[in-house]
């Protein structure tokens, strides 16, 4: 997020800040003070929605539900690796324009590239329009490299360079959409994997369904057993998750103790019957504390899936499926269930 506010304006966001978290009992830590802050501004109308639960007393104040909140909301992860990489990327520029100049080569058409390379990384918005950029520069210094030997060196030398700002973008970009603490994909992977996702049915006919998992009572988990030990669970049901998924389909921690998983081209009741094999596995676990070895009680999940429809965006989908799981925890909970609308 970005933070342009004057002296005075930032003064009165945290005269509203402060007695609110206050009131509501929240610890004055820098990662609930941004995200408070953000509340305030208002910028987000689905962070405040999230907020506004809390302030309401709809929901309580949960710690992990904040820091999931700030990494999705509040936190540009990998800011300063890319800012390196983008300063990288402009030397190269400048240094291959040199080598173009020194050679006196007439390369019109590669200057066009690299003026094109320049002005895109100005406007780049995130990681993906950031190697894109890289791709094209590495690709047509490659070429250009090829098509004249005596300049080959000094291009290769920095195609070479341009090689490892790529990998380093792979590595920047698979932080910023992994989940820190059950090393799934995160919500911002989930969001671009299912508008990808949905892109894709349109044009390949391909069918994907979505499933939404919820630890039942998972905060009466964490007022018996701690944070410490909520988070064990979590990271549990996540390797149940990752054993049953494979292959193209995403798994996430959507949110606290929320998952979601995207399924692609399987038939709604393959779609149940695993989401089923999930439960059923997660509900015959004994699960115990390694410290103690005291049984941790029942541990379940409710789960509601839905599969795409023509014309679905990323909003109506994640809404059905929504409407299902919310249905599984009306029903009794531990249970999977279809969207019936």
């Amino acid at each position: 997020m970005d933070y342009q506010q004057d002296a005075a304006q930032a003064q009165e966001i945290a005269r509203l800040v402060f007695p609110l978290m206050t009131r509501l009992q929240i610890p004055m830590d820098p990662l609930n003070y941004a995200l408070w802050y953000e509340y305030q501004l208002g910028r987000s109308e689905e962070l405040v929605a999230e907020l506004d639960r809390i302030e309401s007393g709809d929901i309580a104040y949960d710690p992990e539900q904040a820091k999931a909140l700030f990494l999705r909301y509040v936190a540009t992860p990998g800011v300063e690796a890319l800012e390196k990489i983008e300063t990288e990327v402009c030397r190269l520029l400048a240094d291959i324009v040199q080598i173009v100049i020194d050679a006196g080569l007439d390369l019109t058409k590669y200057s066009a590239v690299l003026e094109s390379c320049s002005s895109r990384l100005k406007s780049a918005d995130d990681i993906r329009d950031i190697r894109k950029v890289v791709s094209t520069l590495l690709s047509d210094t490659r070429n250009m490299s090829d098509s004249n030997r005596h300049v080959a060196g000094a291009l290769k030398e920095r195609a070479a360079e341009i090689d490892t700002l790529r990998a380093e973008l792979d590595r920047v970009r698979k932080e910023a959409v992994r989940d820190p603490l059950t090393g799934l994909s995160n919500r911002r992977a989930f969001d671009e994997c299912l508008a990808d996702s949905l892109d894709q049915t349109l044009q390949e006919l391909k069918r994907i369904c979505l499933l939404m998992i919820d630890v039942d009572h998972f905060k009466d988990i964490n007022d018996r057993h701690g944070h410490q030990i909520g988070d064990k669970i979590l990271q549990y049901i996540a390797s149940v998750l990752r054993k049953n998924f494979k292959g193209k389909d995403l798994v996430s921690r959507y949110g606290g103790d929320e998952f979601a998983v995207i399924v692609e081209n399987a038939p709604s009741a393959g779609v149940y019957n695993i989401a089923e094999t999930v439960r059923r596995q997660i509900d015959e676990s004994s699960l115990k504390r390694t410290d103690t070895g005291e049984p941790l009680g029942d541990v379940t999940v409710s789960i509601g899936f839905e599969c795409a429809r023509p014309g679905d965006t990323p909003e109506k989908l994640l809404d059905r499926a929504d409407k299902a799981l919310y249905q599984a925890k009306l029903d009794g909970r531990n249970r999977v269930l279809p969207d019936k609308g």
